[in-house]
């Protein structure tokens, strides 16, 4: 107690007496305590938030160790230039190179003309080793102190590259302001976002090689996937005349047999490209019986064209006709789209994505309306496009041309025909779909990938793809259900919701199923209810359910294979084999492959897909109670109050 006081009042010295009593006698001894800081530690009475806190350790502290002695020997030049930026940003000084060619380095302190500072380091390359050498090291600053900062200005790309290369390669995914937070709390260092921007690059070019060599990779990368993974498909065209690339294909064995188990659905669209050379990548995704993508075939070109579309599709229809299924394609009515798929399938379902609608019928009203009439139109034509019944279907458009009138209505209608997008036209089973909205995920799940040179992107979706199957049909192992766990539930949900119906037989495997207020008759030798969700869906409705379990029928029976957790696990029962690039400079392929002709648009480039205003999603104001684009706070409705 006696120390805590001394410190807390920031006393010099402390006279100890010390008194002891011995039978009839006293004796004193006196002690003179000159520094209390050596008696006690401050952390000891002060509060947490006061305390020093235990020294954090940096992977930066060995940086200062690099450089000891003359006659200290590196593995070659470029290690020890990277050794003496890193020894230089631990020491806390600059450095200038008065030589630096391919054998000798020179290095002396930035302060020598100024300060005459004496610290120099020298050393050359062995010719019999290829080793560099120190021969002359004056470790002693003459100039002013040195002081570590948090940053420093020869703390480029070059040494960041060497510190995070094993961090990159794990995730190409890493955003550089994340590579920037990471640094600072494993290195001590902060440095700045084009830094840590180029640091990665570099980290991708020591991996894939340089943008430009990217294309002449992709040959090797078609004969490896086509030795490891037979029964795969890798068309690589290439410009005969200029030895330029044009496109490649991609779909692996793995994949192509797996789609065999998944819906017969197919989603097309087109992602741009974010690297050097731009470019689009067409993609044909399906969908497993868990409501999740499953990737198909991947295709990298320079645009989005009827004649890469054209080339996309005939290589799709090779893998697709051997498997006998029609498939029904999903699109977003891109440019150059139609024309090809009118020539590839002229004779397969093809589903218009319900989102673009609504966006092009929302362009109608451009300068035309406010965003209340916008809105108003918009949910009406929903109404249409989700019309089950031919009846309700010109029952709803009646609305919709009352509300976003006759003559825009009616030439937005011509322009497509109702059976790619309304739900009571269609013939086929879409399986209740009616947006492109797998295709968009899976676009957002290689958004990554997407900003690298051709052949690092087709590698890394290849792994990721790996990886997704396998653990996919690891998962599934574990099921105990019949169905997916997604449609295990939703089962569950109708089965619930059937219990309010009686069922009344009207003759074989024909009821009629009726609540307090309707009615619904059912088929279930076809399959069919008079709500048409069970043609739509491909899934009985609660009707259809209580019907069958009214006729005392199991319910698995009637639901779509697709949906059963059977054919989940042999949609990933093919895996992807591995690539193994070990014999890669050995191998027979020496076409030098040009990269294409791009020219780079004005303006800063786009790496996010904006969505567009008709994209936006209606939200229900809590205010005035209607739907449309603001909420309670921005509404500025008037309300008409009924006191």
């Amino acid at each position: 107690m006696l120390f805590c006081c001394a410190k807390i009042y920031h006393m010099d010295n402390v006279l100890v007496t010390v008194v002891k009593d011995v039978g009839k006698s006293c004796s004193s001894t006196t002690v003179v305590v000159d520094d209390c800081a050596e008696m006690i530690d401050e952390n000891d009475y002060l509060g947490d938030a006061f305390k020093d806190g235990p020294q954090k350790f940096f992977l930066s502290d060995e940086w200062g160790s690099y450089l000891s002695h003359a006659g200290q020997k590196f593995e070659s030049i470029a290690d020890f230039r990277d050794k003496l930026r890193k020894f230089a940003v631990q020491s806390g000084f600059h450095y200038v190179l008065s030589r630096n060619d391919s054998i000798y380095v020179n290095a002396v302190c930035a302060n020598r003309d100024v300060d005459h500072c004496g610290w120099e380091v020298l050393g050359s390359v062995a010719s019999i080793n290829q080793c560099f050498y120190i021969t002359r090291f004056n470790n002693v600053h003459t100039c002013r102190g040195m002081i570590r900062n948090r940053s420093h200005r020869q703390l480029g790309s070059k040494i960041v590259r060497t510190c995070i290369e094993s961090t990159v390669c794990l995730n190409l995914g890493l955003k550089p302001r994340e590579i920037m937070s990471n640094f600072k709390s494993t290195y001590g260092y902060e440095i700045s976002y084009k830094v840590a921007s180029r640091a990665k690059k570099r980290c991708v070019e020591k991996m894939y090689g340089s943008e430009c060599d990217s294309f002449s990779m992709l040959s090797w990368f078609r004969e490896a996937v086509l030795e490891t993974n037979p029964g795969s498909s890798v068309v690589l065209e290439v410009d005969e005349s200029t030895e330029r690339f044009k496109r490649v294909f991609v779909a692996y064995a793995g994949q192509i047999q797996g789609f065999k188990f998944s819906l017969p659905v197919l989603y097309v669209d087109g992602a741009f490209g974010k690297s050097k050379y731009k470019g689009q990548i067409l993609a044909a995704t399906g969908r497993n019986g868990n409501k999740g993508f499953f990737p198909l075939a991947l295709c990298f070109c320079d645009s989005e064209t009827e004649e890469n579309w054209l080339f996309f599709f005939k290589n799709l229809k090779a893998l697709l006709e051997p498997q006998g299924r029609i498939i029904t394609f999903i699109s977003d009515r891109g440019v150059g789209l139609l024309k090809a798929f009118d020539l590839i399938f002229p004779g397969n379902p093809h589903l218009y994505c319900y989102h673009h609608l609504r966006y092009n019928l929302s362009r109608k009203y451009k300068n035309k309306g406010g965003e209340i009439v916008v809105a108003d139109v918009l949910q009406k034509f929903f109404k249409v496009a989700y019309a089950s019944t031919e009846k309700s279907f010109y029952f709803h458009l009646k609305n919709l041309r009352d509300e976003g009138g006759a003559a825009t209505i009616d030439e937005f209608i011509r322009e497509i025909p109702l059976e790619h997008w309304c739900r009571a036209f269609f013939k086929g089973c879409r399986y209740g779909i009616m947006a492109n909205g797998i295709a968009e995920s899976f676009n957002n799940w290689i958004v990554a990938e997407r900003s690298l040179p051709p052949f690092a992107m087709l590698d890394q979706t290849r792994m990721k793809e790996m990886k997704m199957m396998s653990e996919r049909s690891v998962e599934s192992k574990s099921w105990t259900t019949k169905l997916t766990p997604k449609m295990e539930k939703r089962l569950k949900e109708q089965l619930d919701r059937s219990r309010v119906f009686r069922v009344i037989a009207s003759h074989e495997n024909v009821y009629e199923v009726r609540n307090d207020k309707y009615s619904y008759s059912v088929d279930i030798s076809t399959r069919t209810c008079s709500c048409v969700k069970w043609q739509i869906n491909c899934f009985p409705c609660a009707h259809a359910l209580a019907a069958i379990q009214g006729a005392r029928l199991d319910v698995y029976d009637f639901i779509d294979p697709y949906f059963t957790a059977e054919y989940y696990r042999m949609c990933y029962s093919f895996p992807i084999a591995p690539l193994s690039n070990v014999d890669a400079s050995c191998s027979s392929t020496e076409d030098f492959i040009l990269p294409p002709v791009t020219k780079r648009p004005a303006g800063r480039p786009k790496s996010k897909r904006i969505a567009s205003a008709g994209e936006k999603k209606l939200i229900r104001c809590g205010r005035c109670n209607k739907m449309g684009h603001h909420n309670k706070k921005s509404c500025t409705e008037p309300l008409n109050m009924l006191l």
